[in-house]
Formats: C-alpha cells, sequence, structure tokens
C-alpha cells in the first residue's frame, strides 16, 4: 500500500513538472517577442525555495522543481559577480523604492520558507561572493523546531544576511483546486496570524506568493513596509505596489538563459 502510494506521488510531482514546463515554454515564447518593458527604471527581485547539494537532488529530488542543485544556484550567483551585479537587503530596496535616487545594476535576492539549507548551503556562496539576501521563515517552524527547517537559534542575522517572516502559519493548503489557505481566511484571522510573533514582519513574504483583496489595511496595521508576491514577467519598480512586490521564482527548471533573461536590465 505505501509502496503503491509512493508512486501515485511521484506520478503527481511528474505531472506538476510537466505543467510547468509548459508554463516556462509558453514564458520562452512571451520572454522572446516581449523585451522587459521596465527593465531600465526596475530592479529584478528573485525568489528561491530550497538549494540541495547535486547528489540529493539527483537521488531525493528529481522531480521537485523547488529544491535547486547547489552547482545551478553556485552557477547563476558567479554569471551575477562576473557581470558586476550589486545585491541589495530589503532594507536598501525599500531606500531605493521610497526615494529618487538613480538606478544601479542591482538584484534582490529573496529565499522562501526558511529551509535550513539556507544556512548549510546558501549562506557560504553568498558570503564567497559578498551577496546579501534575505530569508522569509514560516513562524511556526521558529517556535516548534521542524526538521529540515530553521529554527530560532539559527536565525543569525549579519551584513549580508537577514530573516523575516513568511506567516507564522498560513502555509497550508486548502480543499479546491490550487486553493491556499490564506484566500479562505477573513481579515481577523490573518491579523491574529501576524501578531504570533515568530520573526520580524517588517518585511512579509506572502505564503505561496497569494495576497487577498484588503489585505492592505492589516498589513500597515501590523507596521509591515513591504510585501512580496510572484510575478514572472516584470521587474520591481518604483511603481509597483508596496504590498504586493513583484518576484521572480527560480525554480530547478530555469533554464540559465531564463535566468539571464530575469535579471537582464538592458
Amino acid at each position: 500500500m505505501c509502496l503503491f502510494k509512493g508512486i501515485i506521488m511521484k506520478e503527481r510531482m511528474k505531472l506538476s513538472v510537466v505543467a510547468l514546463l509548459f508554463i516556462l515554454a509558453v514564458f520562452l515564447l512571451i520572454s522572446i517577442i516581449i523585451p522587459h518593458d521596465n527593465s531600465l527604471s526596475g530592479i529584478p527581485v528573485l525568489g528561491y525555495h530550497g538549494v540541495v547539494e547535486d547528489e540529493v537532488k539527483e537521488h531525493k529530488y528529481p522531480w521537485y522543481p523547488y529544491a535547486v542543485s547547489k552547482s545551478e544556484f553556485e552557477e547563476q550567483m558567479k554569471y551575477l559577480y562576473d557581470h558586476h551585479y550589486k545585491t541589495l537587503s530589503l532594507k536598501q530596496f525599500d531606500k531605493w523604492y521610497s526615494s529618487k535616487s538613480k538606478k544601479q545594476k542591482c538584484v534582490v535576492l529573496t529565499f522562501d520558507d526558511g529551509y535550513s539549507n539556507f544556512n548549510t548551503i546558501v549562506k557560504p556562496i553568498l558570503k564567497k561572493y559578498g551577496f546579501k539576501a534575505t530569508c522569509f521563515v514560516i513562524g511556526k517552524h521558529i517556535a516548534h523546531p521542524t526538521k529540515g527547517f530553521l529554527c530560532k537559534k539559527d536565525l543569525k542575522k549579519d551584513k549580508n544576511v537577514q530573516y523575516y517572516s513568511h506567516s507564522y502559519n498560513m502555509h497550508k493548503t486548502v480543499e479546491g483546486f490550487d486553493r491556499k489557505i490564506i484566500q479562505n481566511m477573513k481579515p481577523s484571522e490573518i491579523d491574529r496570524d501576524f501578531k504570533m510573533r515568530g520573526v520580524s514582519h517588517k518585511y512579509f513574504a506572502y505564503p505561496y506568493g497569494r495576497s487577498i483583496s484588503g489585505i492592505d489595511d492589516i498589513l500597515m496595521n501590523n507596521h509591515v513596509r513591504m510585501a512580496f508576491g510572484y510575478n514572472q514577467f516584470v521587474h520591481a519598480t518604483r511603481d509597483s505596489d508596496r504590498y504586493y512586490i513583484p518576484r521572480y521564482m527560480v525554480l530547478s527548471i530555469t533554464p540559465f538563459f531564463m535566468f539571464r533573461w530575469m535579471v537582464s536590465q538592458t
């Protein structure tokens, strides 16, 4: 029975990857036809999830697109370094967003969910290139240590790495096609989640990148400066909604040429 369930899960994962590949193919077509309309005025914000050793990727997560291999990630960071990109902390990005200063050749690196491999794999690579990044962690995992995720003692901020909220406990799915729990929650329930302080939510990443209508008041009342979602087609600009800053999701199935397109600023 367990074996049968395992086969079903693998098949579902394969179907998910096929669907994502189709979406990427459409994205590729659009990216060839339509250049960035805001690449000169905007800054690309990249959103990753986990980064794992190549052997782990090959044997444990071959069909899981949210686990990027270490070698892929290293190649991407080397590209940014070799092409003289400056990485911004969210505080620096916020300052740029709120000012009229001239944009430099910049990129923002973010990582969702707070996997433990952020500290063990990602941080050493960031340090190697002198890059800055933000990790959005799930508060419940901070309060109740969970295998594979960062816990309170792991959240050691330094000049290059910061940790902010990915919600306390809204990172869940619900019944219905592609439904996430935040889409079913009342405003009072969302506000209550913000009151469960696992980590600072000065900067906040929506669970699964999903927002709901009317959430701005909740964010303002909880002193959120910026909130981040996903949008695969645009850089973040000063015209972007402060409470729905677009990010490019970087997956293991993201071709390198597409990564270059995401960060292009010409």
